[in-house]
């Protein structure tokens, strides 16, 4: 399905395919996170390298993998966040095989970028170790498929089918203008509460800012047991302020957040006792912007 809507600074923008091509948080079966560190003396150099290895491997890998890039912001200085998304994990081959032989790609990466700062190229612009990669897939459980959805298709189903929004008015990694990334631990005494608390939270956001916001859900695959993750995907930057009046209001506060959680058989208690303590964490990030010139 072709978005009816995108911010003019969304990361679909970062790709000359039509939005009907992309895949994305809302119809991919699985997303690899990856996040990286820039050299501030080589961020520039950086990003420009992002910007041309991202829109060789989107028309590379059109139907296969779709890649965006984000800036953190409010967060770590120049540091930048990939989000790849695949139908189902087993295509990750496929991006290897790129790595490992084609010709365009190893250009690309392998390229002197540093020809005024002692030549060199990606290698160079990262901080060592500050690479790192987490699997998120669309929480199973919570999914209203259609009848015609083919569970073949993708890994898990898609996370647009979590929640109450139309499809043409769910924002995504694609069309979205700003994404929070959430994070939490579910004690595991309390996993399958935690992730029903979850639920009702995105829900009662999902219904009262269609076409504004659209939260999905996810859970870390292949990672830390029973940590979770929201993507909230904003129309633009300011519309965090209509989230936050939504968090704090009666509506949320009576559905979702004094509800009783905790079973009587482990002691009861609301949403507070589901999650380990300090472990809910945001960060905010926005399309890195390419410009005119394609960078």
């Amino acid at each position: 399905m072709t978005d009816v809507w995108s911010s003019p600074r969304s990361a679909q923008h970062q790709t000359s395919l039509p939005a009907g091509e992309l895949l994305h948080s809302g119809n991919a079966g699985i997303i690899i996170h990856r996040v990286g560190m820039l050299e501030y003396d080589m961020a520039r150099e950086g990003r420009d390298f992002s910007v041309d290895l991202l829109g060789y491997m989107n028309r590379a890998q059109a139907g296969v993998a779709t890649t965006f890039c984000y800036e953190e912001i409010f967060g770590i200085r120049d540091r930048l966040h990939w989000l790849v998304h695949m139908k189902r994990p087993d295509e990750y081959r496929r991006l290897l095989k790129m790595v490992d032989h084609d010709a365009d790609f190893q250009d690309i990466s392998l390229n002197d970028r540093l020809p005024k700062k002692g030549g060199g190229n990606w290698e160079k612009m990262f901080v060592p170790r500050s690479f790192q990669e987490t699997i998120l897939c669309a929480q199973h459980g919570f999914t209203h498929e259609p009848d015609d959805y083919d569970p073949s298709d993708t890994f898990v189903p898609p996370a647009m089918y979590q929640g109450p929004q139309p499809q043409e008015q769910q924002l995504n990694s694609a069309n979205a203008g700003a994404v929070i990334l959430r994070s939490a631990d579910v004690r595991y005494e309390f996993r399958e509460e935690g992730r029903q608390f979850a639920y009702d939270w995105q829900t009662h956001l999902n219904t009262t800012l269609p076409g504004q916001v659209t939260s999905y859900l996810y859970e870390q695959t292949w990672g830390r047991q029973d940590r979770i993750h929201w993507l909230i995907h904003l129309r633009e930057l300011e519309d965090y302020r209509a989230v936050s009046e939504v968090d704090r209001g009666e509506g949320m506060q009576k559905e979702v957040y004094d509800r009783e959680r905790a079973p009587q058989s482990k002691g009861g208690g609301a949403w507070d006792r589901l999650f380990i303590p300090t472990s809910i964490n945001d960060v905010l990030m926005v399309p890195h912007l390419v410009d005119a010139d394609g960078s």
